[in-house]
């Protein structure tokens, strides 16, 4: 029966499942190897796109906490009743300096209701070997507080700088500014902020103003 039902199929369909083959080894492996270059391609440019993805959300948020802190910066020096060295004196014109001393009367919004005494200063990045990191430290009662002092809370880090603060004169410049005569003191800040450390040529970002000081003398 069986070579009577194999009799009546179509010669083209016979000759067609007599020709039936499949795919031989070498043809395998060639398939294979192409699949899994295309795979390995596509990981690495997924790969590529992760770093740089996380990349830019890390100077991204480098870049905000400098703004912060620097706007933080600028709104307490704007009240302070005086800006001074750690140790008390005045600042030199045209003298770069690590750290400033703040003194905040209680009329001040971040003082809480008492005399504020506020020191900004900078000491070495703990996250990237050759960076600074902005501090701020408060006290109600030690005026010169430094930044090896006790409570002190990160503002800012990735800085490019050391001596962020210099007060310009009419005749003495910081970074290229003048105090106009006719102006308050001005305190000229600058905070470049890189997130691929001291010796990257891309990706820096500056902060820089000249922050009046509104409580000073005019000179």
């Amino acid at each position: 029966m069986s070579s009577i039902a194999s009799a009546r199929l179509p010669r083209r369909l016979r000759a067609r499942l007599a020709g039936e083959g499949g795919f031989t080894l070498v043809e395998l492996l060639m398939t294979m190897l192409i699949l899994l270059i295309v795979i390995a391609s596509l990981a690495s440019v997924l790969v590529s796109a992760t770093h740089t993805e996380v990349d830019a959300n890390n100077r991204f948020q480098a870049q905000e906490q400098a703004r912060t802190g620097f706007e933080q910066l600028r709104r307490e020096l704007h009240c302070a009743s005086s800006v001074t060295q750690t140790n008390g004196t005045s600042l030199t014109a045209g003298t770069a300096y690590n750290a400033i001393a703040a003194t905040l009367p209680s009329s001040c919004f971040t003082s809480g209701g008492v005399t504020l005494y506020v020191t900004w200063c900078t000491s070495a990045s703990t996250l990237t070997t050759g960076d600074y990191a902005l501090y701020r430290v408060t006290s109600t009662s030690s005026p010169y507080a430094t930044c090896s002092s006790a409570g002190k809370v990160k503002r800012a880090d990735y800085l490019q700088t050391s001596t962020p603060f210099c007060l310009p004169s009419t005749a003495t410049a910081c970074g290229g500014v003048f105090k106009p005569s006719t102006s308050l003191p001005l305190l000229h800040v600058t905070m470049p902020v890189n997130l691929h450390g001291p010796s990257s040529t891309i990706g820096s970002f500056d902060v820089v103003d000249d922050i009046a000081l509104r409580n000073g003398v005019h000179t």
